[in-house]
């Protein structure tokens, strides 16, 4: 199985077997779901197990779930996908689940490590994500890592009733901090 690691994390490519209730509930809970496209509709453990189990079997996905270190506690996942080998760059998405660990920097140490691990293993030539213009701690966390905004969607998103920007950023091997 596929492992990697950073100063306080472990990433292991997520199986069904790590579905549990705790983790249904973290995507169910509307304070870590927020800015999760996911947040629309009720999760179950069958629908995170398929889901699990359409990453697993496509080529373009690696989703992984977030460790912390010491006990081996998943805290969150992270996903480097749509991986396009012929432009060689994919998209991250993540989320820590796990709410004691918000506010630690741990996004940016998992963001870090999944774009190295990117760049290094799968030898792409840029990294992308999106960002909803209120989670300023997500576009913090890419900042820090070294990925650019490269676009500002004005009213792009439906959030709570109302319209708000979003953001595009991305990162070459060279610009990684």
């Amino acid at each position: 199985m596929l492992e990697f690691s950073s100063k306080r994390l472990i990433y292991r490519i997520l199986s069904v077997d790590d579905v549990t209730q705790c983790y249904v509930d973290w995507l169910n809970d509307p304070e870590v779901n927020r800015y999760l496209e996911i947040r629309h509709y009720q999760q179950t453990k069958e629908s995170c197990r398929e889901y699990v189990a359409d990453m697993i079997s496509n080529p373009s996905e690696n989703l992984f779930g977030i460790y912390i270190r010491k006990t081996r506690r998943h805290i969150g996942n992270i996903k480097l996908g749509f991986v396009n080998k012929h432009h060689q760059r994919a998209q991250i998405a993540l989320f820590i689940g796990d709410k004691t660990f918000w506010g630690k920097g741990l996004s940016t140490e998992a963001i870090k490590a999944i774009t190295l691990w990117g760049f290094n293993e799968l030898k792409l030539g840029k990294i992308e994500a999106g960002c909803y213009d209120n989670n300023k701690g997500s576009i913090r966390a890419f900042l820090k890592v070294g990925y650019q905004v490269e676009g500002h969607l004005r009213k792009n998103i439906l959030f709570k009733g109302s319209r708000i920007d979003s953001f595009w950023l991305g990162v070459l091997p060279h610009e990684v901090t």
